[in-house]
């Protein structure tokens, strides 16, 4: 019962089975514009504050509140919980990660002119520095009971009308080799499962990387009513998944089969850049109003995928074998991606330097998000398996906002205590489909002299709901995921 495997059918079967998706567009676009404690507190409200590294990720003009020169320096620990529940099983299933990284690194230098006047040009400031914009590390593990459907029969009928040779070599091609599914001996291109027993199913994701943005901005104080800025942004983002799939037979089954897995590995990686031009108004000395425009970020990226399968069998073959194992071709791909712009609108109070009251409302339509070829500038049409992919992002995402808000009160001199909020929108245009979600802040702050310390505790909260496999016929249970995500940050700095 053993096949050879062939290396030259893979070459002629090198159809790649994977290609960008609506999913990565939407992970790449998503960020998060808190990366010290202070801005993590006030639940990242300083689009009209300034004053403060992690604003000059939102609003450049923030720069130019600066009145001295500043390093910053904020360290992370994140803590992770993801459960998930089938709707048609018992188990609650959780997993937990816990990640400690860098979210911000700044220097802020002022400039004040020698002839300094009461009206003009009061300052000019320069930053460079790194604001982590997101964190991808996550685990999770999920399980459905006898179930009713089976990824077998997906792998069949996307079979059916193809000889070996012709299959999908990530995918149908390895469930081939390793028995799981067989063609009719009487015509080749005809396939059925190895089993049509409701199997037990059990799927492990482990998600690792992170998005960051490492900034150069200029900034200016226009007789301390207005303040204007620009920055250049280059963006990384590493990111990479290990899904394990699994189907067994349930206890006291008779069949010779016992159980397959089916491993993806995906990784990608890339670098872009992007325009930022801010303005912050004072009408008065209580109001501050500000402004900022974002242009898409434009990345080059790449990509890694492979995948591989393994069954088990209860009896033995002719040659003594009960496992069987198959691996894809290693793949490797290049192409360029576009996120959508933002347009960010703020407000704050300042009373008497003893309450700050802030908010922001950015605006991002998700549909925007677009991926070019590699090689040649073109849309990007997907693989043989899917459609255009970007006429998948423009039906199901649409135009949305985000709204931060924050609150600051000095009790003393020297000690602050803050409190924030923020909702990020759903960016599906499908009333079924609702992923947006809160995030609750708090956090204090000292200073002494030059020094100040900063610390702030995050929580949010996110669900979701899946499935294992969707067919225009048929898909698996639906599998519910909550998502909690703890944060952690301390912000050291020194004024000088």
């Amino acid at each position: 019962m053993k096949r050879l495997y062939i290396i030259l059918s893979l070459l002629l079967i090198s159809g790649i089975a994977f290609s960008q998706t609506a999913d990565d567009a939407l992970r790449y676009s998503q960020q998060n514009f808190n990366s010290t404690a202070r801005s993590s507190s006030m639940g990242g409200a300083f689009g009209a504050l300034g004053g403060d590294f992690s604003s000059i990720s939102i609003n450049p003009a923030g720069i130019a509140v600066y009145q001295s020169s500043q390093f910053t320096f904020t360290p992370t620990l994140e803590y992770r919980e993801t459960t998930s529940s089938g709707e048609t099983s018992n188990y609650n299933d959780s997993e937990d990660k816990f990640s400690l990284g860098i979210a911000n690194i700044g220097l802020v230098t002022t400039y004040k002119p020698r002839f300094k006047t009461e009206k003009g040009w009061q300052n000019f400031n320069f930053a460079i520095g790194y604001n982590k914009l997101n964190n991808y590390r996550k685990s999770s593990i999920s399980r459905i009971q006898n179930a009713n459907t089976s990824l077998l029969d997906v792998f069949v009928g996307n079979s059916i009308g193809s000889t070996d040779s012709e299959l999908n070599s990530f995918r149908e091609y390895l469930a081939f080799e390793t028995y799981i599914i067989n063609p009719d001996e009487n015509d080749p291109t005809n396939y059925s499962a190895i089993t049509d027993e409701r199997l037990n199913q059990m799927q492990t994701l482990d998600e690792k990387g992170y998005a960051g943005e490492f900034v150069m901005a200029f900034g200016a104080n226009y007789n301390h009513k207005l303040y204007i800025g620009a920055s250049i942004g280059i963006q990384n983002i590493n990111y990479k998944s290990t899904k394990k799939y699994s189907e067994s037979t349930q206890a006291g089954s008779t069949s010779e089969f016992d159980e397959y897995t089916f491993e993806e590995y995906f990784k990608s990686s890339g670098f872009g850049a992007n325009l930022k031009l801010g303005l912050i108004y004072k009408p008065t000395n209580t109001v501050r109003l500000g402004a900022s425009f974002h242009t898409p970020t434009f990345f080059s990226m790449d990509e890694e995928f492979k995948s591989s399968m393994v069954s088990h069998f209860n009896t033995v073959d002719d040659d003594g074998y009960s496992n069987y194992a198959a691996d894809s071709p290693f793949a490797e791909y290049s192409y360029n991606f576009r996120t959508p712009m933002r347009a960010v609108f703020s407000g704050a109070v300042v009373l008497q330097k003893k309450l700050i009251i802030s908010a922001d409302y950015e605006l991002i339509d998700y549909s925007k998000a677009k991926f070019y070829d590699g090689e040649d500038g073109d849309d990007f049409n997907g693989d043989f398996d899917n459609p255009d992919t970007n006429d998948i992002i423009k039906s199901e995402y649409q135009n949305t906002s985000n709204l931060r808000a924050g609150l600051e009160f000095r009790i003393s001199p020297t000690i602050s205590l803050r409190t924030g909020f923020s909702r990020f929108g759903n960016p599906f245009k499908s009333a079924k489909i609702d992923e947006a979600y809160n995030v609750y802040s708090g956090g204090w702050g000292i200073k002494q002299g030059n020094f100040f310390f900063d610390m702030a505790y995050s929580y949010a909260d996110k669900e979701k709901d899946y499935y294992y496999y969707s067919t225009p016929d048929f898909a698996s249970s639906k599998i519910n995921e909550t998502d909690t995500n703890h944060q952690v940050r301390m912000t050291f700095g020194f004024k000088f």
